[in-house]
């Protein structure tokens, strides 16, 4: 199926298992320069979740273009943001431990984040830091748990807006502004130019956060190729 110019597709993936691309096939695809880099990875698991990860990325987008994964050239943007030399589709992976999310578009500028609600972080040190009063306040007195989930879908609607425009940390979080509605992060106020849509993914299992970002109205296309259990 082609996407439409509005459409953004997305897929989950797992980066520990060959459920979505084999190891193989996936390293067999890659230029000198992703191998290279892969093989600076120090721990096996990082280096494996690498490959599958650049190789999902290059079998999908062939897919749509009904070309070779493995003549796919990639460029990286001002800000450290990869993309696909001919222009002809935008992307962007996201990943949390072992697995993926990847975002596919016509759209120029997409972004996604995804992350594990067992992440270890230091949620109220992060939220005061990178939160705005009116998002803080929102979940600051919820119960543990509420809390955990309530800071990874912010922190993934910051996260995909950030990489949308490929600012990354050079937008601080601070600088965006969310509104939730049901406990999901439904429109991003700030910044209001460039403006900015969201939307919160909910896969299967509930063990993720995954939030996708774009500078223009999309409709969402959900693959699901990762198996919880």
């Amino acid at each position: 199926m082609s996407l439409a110019p509005d459409e953004i597709e997305v897929t989950r993936f797992a980066l520990d298992d060959d459920s979505a691309v084999t190891l193989d096939d996936a390293r067999e695809c890659l230029n000198e320069q992703e191998l290279e880099r892969a093989s600076r990875f120090k721990f096996r698991i990082l280096r494996e979740r690498y490959i599958r990860g650049r190789g999902m990325v290059r079998f999908e987008l062939a897919r749509h273009l009904s070309g070779d994964p493995a003549v796919l050239q990639f460029g990286v943007g001002e800000h450290g943001k990869p993309f696909l030399v001919d222009g002809a589709l935008h992307f962007n992976l996201s990943h949390s431990e072992g697995v993926a999310a990847l975002a596919v578009s016509c759209i120029p500028a997409v972004g996604i984040d995804i992350e594990k609600f067992d992440r270890k972080v230091d949620f109220d040190g992060l939220a005061k830091r990178c939160f705005r009063d009116s998002e803080w306040s929102q979940f600051s007195e919820l119960p543990q748990a509420d809390k955990v989930r309530a800071f990874f879908w912010a922190w993934t609607a910051k996260e995909a807006r950030m990489k949308a425009t490929g600012e990354g940390f050079q937008l601080a979080p601070k600088m965006i502004e969310l509104l939730f509605e049901g406990g999901l992060p439904r429109k991003c106020i700030e910044p209001v130019e460039p403006g900015s849509h969201i939307e919160a993914v909910e896969f299967s299992g509930g063990d993720t956060a995954c939030v996708i970002a774009a500078l223009s109205p999309f409709r969402l296309r959900i693959l699901d190729r990762f198996d919880p259990s």
